[in-house]
């Protein structure tokens, strides 16, 4: 695929000693203020006040007169096994500037996001860095997994349709601004449920994403089927794990998948109104990756 390259003409560039902040504009001095004073950040770990509970405990710092706006701090992280291993060092000076860029390319099209404000660099051994994200907070929104986790039985089976619907727009935004995102998962979406009762979803960590002038039919379905696999991950975990949480998934059904897939195909302009003669190449039966967690869970390891 191609990379869309994007100038971030509304960041500046802070450097001191060997932290370096990459800024918009009208963060410039809030951040400033609090990431080149240590003492600042030190105390912030302690404050209870700024810490974020959702998809983690992250610091937060608070955006004076901006109607209670708060700013999330979020450690830059490897995933899988090596992140294990090697934590949040990186070498790739490249990797937190794309995944900013990204956000930018899929804020300018509408695609909901949690809106990348800033990322902090440290040194780290010469080459080596260290690197965290500063977002804007997405009040009261949480990821699927928390969501499935801590609702009702009876919440998920009224609601569903109305997250299907909400999940499906997120996605053809996503993917009609040319956006892949490699690690399309449950915790990688944000669903927020409003006063007025409308679902909104979000779709966040987009640092492995690759933006192309368009994706065709097969991407799209490559995408979609990495989604269907996390689910179909959480089902089959749950079952070993969780009895409550396997019978809240039992409420997602193959129709269910099958409704999602039609709304992503139709909504807005149809990527074709014969939707139904792509169903069989979306479906999965996800043989290997199955193979897969039973082995991990065989060595005792979180699959």
């Amino acid at each position: 695929m191609l990379q869309k390259s994007i100038i971030l003409h509304t960041f500046s560039t802070v450097k001191k000693g060997n932290t370096t902040l990459l800024v918009k504009d009208q963060y410039k001095e809030t951040l400033s203020a609090v990431i080149f004073n240590m003492k600042t950040l030190d105390d912030r770990r302690t404050d209870t006040d700024a810490v974020k509970i959702g998809r983690g405990t992250y610091q937060t710092i608070p955006v004076a007169g901006n109607n209670g706006e708060r700013l999330v701090i979020r450690n830059y992280r490897h995933g899988g096994l090596f992140g294990k291993l090697s934590g949040g060092v990186f070498y790739n000076k490249k990797r937190p500037v794309h995944e900013v860029a990204v956000n930018e390319i899929a804020f300018e099209n509408n695609v909901p996001s949690a809106e990348v404000v800033a990322i902090i660099k440290r040194k780290f051994c010469g080459l080596f860095y260290k690197a965290d994200f500063v977002t804007r907070e997405i009040t009261d929104a949480v990821d699927l997994v928390q969501l499935i986790t801590e609702s009702s039985l009876i919440f998920i089976q009224r609601f569903k349709r109305p997250i299907i619907r909400a999940l499906a727009k997120l996605v053809r935004n996503m993917h009609d601004a040319g956006i892949f995102h490699a690690d399309l998962h449950l915790k990688n979406i944000l669903v927020k449920h409003d006063a007025d009762g409308e679902f909104h979803s979000y779709i966040i960590d987009l640092d492995k994403s690759v933006v192309a002038e368009s994706l065709n039919i097969n991407q799209r379905i490559k995408n979609l089927r990495r989604l269907d696999r996390s689910i179909e991950k959480l089902r089959w975990v749950s079952s070993k794990t969780n009895t409550s949480l396997y019978q809240k998934m039992s409420v997602i059904s193959q129709v269910d998948k099958i409704r999602f897939f039609r709304l992503y195909m139709l909504c807005g302009n149809a990527l074709d109104k014969d939707w139904k003669r792509y169903i069989r190449k979306r479906h999965s039966r996800h043989v290997a990756h199955k193979l897969w967690w039973h082995i991990l869970r065989y060595f005792h390891a979180t699959p």
